[in-house]
């Protein structure tokens, strides 16, 4: 089938759920895409032979559920070509596997792949509701893991590494099912220790974005070890320190930064302890341009985990409340992430965990143009400003006794006839809201 490329002024629609390669290796800022120009298929042409487009999520003349080429072999999941089904609901949403040519005399091959409904329904919940309730003991576990961890270290006794690592696995599995879940329960799970929250918040988060940019499972899981005890070395720094209300002068902050060299001599007393996880460890306090501690490696010489670790590590921060500074919304964390960029962190990746988290993540309160207030609970791959919304406040700031949920990529309309739309992201606890008591009742 051939296809003539459109003009520069034509929109094409097309969704790129998944690549070939990393999108850490492409100039992609976000994992799936909507192609709407000839110069972003030259790019892809470019930099790929293979792509998988979701005509579910596609729009114009791409948008379809039907089958897309009906000489294409619709295979089973084991490779075996299987014959259409006549029945047009129960064809696949997504055509898969779009290989493109390198030329642009080429021609378009498209191949299918068994239906998957895109969402499930389990005992009248949706699939993101199935999930939060199976994977928040998996959360509870972590939890006291550490706390058991910190106990091990005070009675200088084994850390049993093997169960975090064991339950890092279920919540990579997690991640890979539905990310927004865990995200959601990172965000919600608290407790009155910064040091744990801050610790389950950065491995789900590092989780979350090796596998945005396409890392193997392998370093999914590594990056989410990593995030859980890159800083179980601060047991050994004093409390008064790390507990000071105001700014720390030069030999406190050095006493803190051995907090990397305490964490890695607690873990190389396991002789079989994973190396690569200690190199993540060790330079996730590294910065692009030098700055950072222990080593002060600049550049390309900062392994790309530990970047990525650091990135996170930086934003989890910002989003979290601390004795010496409140917590701020997370559209303000990731413009303070954007002013980093090609100083504090190479530009590419911070661009890659801007797309990768949103401006509006799992978890954030909003405040919409009717005046409501709700918190995101689903993003929107397609439009990432037009997320899944529960509305927790009216318009005057009351509480909501039956919150209801808005889609805003359905542009639903406001009292007034506009669509909804988000005007602002609001800071943890605005209004006194604690979207605990609202979804995981």
């Amino acid at each position: 089938m051939k296809r003539r490329l459109p003009t520069r002024d034509v929109k094409i629609g097309m969704f790129v759920a998944d690549i070939d390669r990393p999108w850490i290796q492409t100039p992609f800022m976000m994992q799936g895409f909507l192609v709407e120009n000839v110069d972003q298929v030259r790019a892809l042409q470019q930099y790929c032979r293979e792509v998988v487009i979701d005509h579910a999520l596609s729009v114009g003349e791409y948008h379809s559920r039907k089958v897309v080429e009906r000489d294409a072999p619709l295979l089973g999941l084991d490779g075996v070509p299987k014959q259409h089904p006549s029945d047009v609901e129960s064809r696949v949403e997504a055509t898969r596997f779009l290989k493109v040519a390198r030329s642009f005399k080429g021609k378009i091959h498209t191949r299918r792949l068994p239906h998957v409904p895109r969402v499930r329904v389990e005992d009248g919940r949706s699939r993101l509701e199935s999930e939060l309730l199976y994977l928040a003991p998996i959360v509870d576990d972590v939890y006291r893991a550490l706390r058991e961890t910190r106990v091990a270290i005070d009675n200088d006794s084994p850390l049993d590494v093997e169960r975090l690592d064991g339950l890092v696995g279920e919540m990579a599995s997690g991640v890979e099912r539905n990310p927004d879940a865990l995200m959601w329960l990172s965000r919600l799970k608290r407790t009155d220790q910064y040091t744990y929250d801050h610790a389950v918040n950065v491995s789900v988060h590092a989780m979350v974005f090796a596998r945005f940019v396409g890392l193997s499972g392998k370093q999914v899981r590594q990056l989410g070890l990593a995030g859980l005890l890159q800083d179980i070395g601060k047991i050994q720094i004093d409390y008064a320190i790390l507990s000071k209300a105001g700014p720390l002068d030069e030999h406190e902050f050095e006493h803190v930064k051995a907090h990397v060299r305490n964490t890695l001599k607690l873990l190389k007393a396991r002789e079989d302890f994973d190396s690569e996880v200690l190199g993540i460890i060790a330079a996730h306090h590294e910065r692009y341009d030098g700055t950072g501690y222990p080593r002060g490696l600049e550049g390309l010489l900062i392994p790309l985990p530990a970047e990525m670790s650091g990135i996170v590590d930086t934003y989890c921060a910002m989003t979290r409340e601390r004795v010496y500074r409140g917590a701020v919304s997370s559209q303000t964390a990731m413009e303070t992430l954007n002013q980093l960029r090609n100083t504090q962190f190479r530009d590419t990746l911070v661009d890659q965990f801007l797309q990768c988290i949103g401006l509006y993540p799992i978890g954030t309160l909003v405040e919409l143009n009717s005046g409501e207030v709700g918190v995101v609970i689903q993003q929107n791959q397609v439009r990432r400003l037009q997320p899944r919304v529960l509305v927790l406040l009216g318009p005057d700031k009351t509480l909501e006794r039956f919150p209801r949920t808005l889609d805003l990529l359905m542009r639903p309309e406001t009292p007034a006839g506009e669509p909804y739309r988000i005007v602002q992201a609001l800071p943890p606890n605005a209004y006194g809201i604690d979207p605990d008591d609202f979804y995981l009742a």
